[in-house]
């Protein structure tokens, strides 16, 4: 039995997300990892921002909220995760311990101070569509497999990213595909 606060690998989660696939300019991304290059598209690279709300049965219950580029690894292709604030001290602890993974404290109810990030959906979708990925992620040092299962529709997200917030380098990007997840399934790390 671990004597940590927080339970050992893997992770099963499920929840609900929305989400934006964005292109934004090479030289706007943060820091990466010096084995990764960024995924390009027309000299732009790809990233996604996520709202996820993980609850029971999970692991853990929290709510997160990231950014991640898609990298590859000579021909290997994965994320990296450059942003990542989470409401549950636990899981962030976690993270960063196993999987060197930046997670950062948050609030995610209305208040005062600056937020990170605003996002609205417009339009309300009705995930239908079966998807399933496999991807790996990598952060310095580290290269922890993700499994996810979930059902998915479009959406239409507005997103805003308020100055000192954390995520202003994103106000260089582009959207190009939002998504509402429904019925995630997410398996983090191995045994």
């Amino acid at each position: 039995m671990s004597d940590q606060p927080w339970p050992p690998p893997p992770w099963d989660l499920r929840g609900e997300a929305v989400l934006t696939v964005w292109t934004v300019r090479r030289d706007a991304v943060p820091a990466l990892p010096p084995d990764v290059r960024p995924i390009t598209v027309a000299g732009r690279a790809v990233v996604v921002t996520a709202f996820v709300d993980y609850r029971p049965p999970s692991v853990l219950a929290y709510r997160e909220l990231l950014a991640a580029v898609l990298v590859r690894r000579r021909a290997r292709l994965g994320v990296t995760i450059t942003h990542i604030w989470v409401d549950d001290a636990c899981s962030m602890l976690g993270a960063r311990a196993l999987w060197s993974i930046p997670k950062q404290p948050a609030d995610f109810s209305p208040g005062p101070g600056v937020p990170i990030a605003r996002a609205r959906e417009d339009v309300v979708a009705r995930p239908r569509l079966p998807v399933a990925a496999a991807v790996s992620v990598w952060q310095h040092g580290k290269s922890t497999p993700m499994r996810a299962a979930a059902r998915v529709g479009r959406t239409r997200l507005r997103w805003r990213f308020p100055a000192g917030g954390g995520l202003e380098w994103m106000t260089a990007a582009t959207p190009r595909l939002h998504l509402a997840v429904a019925n995630l399934r997410l398996r983090f790390g191995s045994s």
